[in-house]
């Protein structure tokens, strides 16, 4: 292969946090691809450093697509999750501070307005945005069980309520997730994130979960209705299991095909360790009767 043709065959990869920046590195990298990698600073971890790359701060688009540009990336997958800025944490460069008003608006909608626009920005100026899916395809959430243990009938209704109460707050673009026992919603996912909704749910006093003893309630977590699919989809791994168990649930539940597994093979061994169910539910189930 020429070397136009291997730089033209480059990935890019836009790191934010957690293992799986560098898990889609190591599968470009098998499948005969080189990899560069841009790492946000305060989110990426110094694990991208075995690989060609190069660091931005929050704000700064100008070096952020030039990095890529000159490491010939026409082709880019942004991956790992990131705490969403505040203003006083973004420095612009020039780029950015002609950005700035439109990122500002899209900060007031919501995460996902957020991400689209990076998004735009990126292929606007010829890079072309992938999902994670398209070079790590074992990523996403296969339907059935990953664990021993499985729903039971009033866990399963349960499922089906946290579904409607994930759209909800997705249909605003404020989170993916939802945490419902027994009928009753007990959390839903905001900006900070998957990890502090299941420590609400965790520090909740018993007559807040209706008293439950035993293991009961589920998480559910899927894409919000208008997502961009390529960017930010709902993640579960090992942490969330552990997370769950502490928090006292029964289970966790995902869409098939619309949510990422980082580590199936660890989820699947925590899950047992601590007899939850991991579910990945059909597309279909989320189009059920509205109440």
């Amino acid at each position: 292969m020429s070397a136009s043709a291997d730089r033209s065959r480059k990935l890019g990869i836009a790191a934010g946090g957690g293992p799986l920046p560098l898990a889609v590195a190591d599968a470009a990298r098998a499948s005969g691809r080189d990899v560069f990698i841009v790492g946000v600073r305060g989110a990426a971890g110094p694990g991208i450093e075995r690989y060609p790359h190069g660091w931005v701060r929050v704000g700064a688009m100008g070096r952020f697509l030039k990095l890529f540009k000159s490491a010939g990336c026409t082709e880019v997958v942004i991956i790992g999750p990131m705490t969403r800025p505040t203003l006083r944490d973004i420095v612009p460069d020039f780029r950015g501070l002609l950005l700035l008003p439109r990122f500002i608006r899209r900060m007031k909608t919501g995460d996902d307005a957020l991400l689209r626009g990076v998004v735009e920005f990126l292929e606007d100026n010829g890079i072309r945005v992938i999902g994670a899916e398209t070079v790590l395809p074992s990523l996403l959430a296969a339907e059935g069980l990953l664990s021993r243990a499985a729903p039971s009938p009033s866990q399963e209704t349960d499922i089906d309520a946290a579904i409607r109460a994930a759209q909800e707050i997705g249909a605003r673009d404020i989170g993916q997730g939802a945490v419902v026992c027994r009928g009753k919603v007990l959390a839903l996912e905001d900006v900070k994130g998957t990890d502090a909704m299941l420590g609400r749910v965790a520090a909740m006093p018993p007559e807040g979960r209706g008293s439950v003893t035993a293991r009961d309630g589920v998480l559910v977590k899927l894409p919000k209705p208008a997502q961009e699919r390529r960017v930010d989809l709902p993640t579960i791994g090992v942490r969330t299991v552990e997370r769950a168990a502490a928090a006292g649930l029964a289970g966790i539940a995902v869409e098939a095909g619309g949510a990422i597994v980082a580590d199936a093979e660890g989820v699947a061994r925590k899950a047992d360790e601590f007899g939850l169910f991991v579910l990945g539910f059909p597309h279909s189930r989320t189009l059920g009767p509205k109440p």
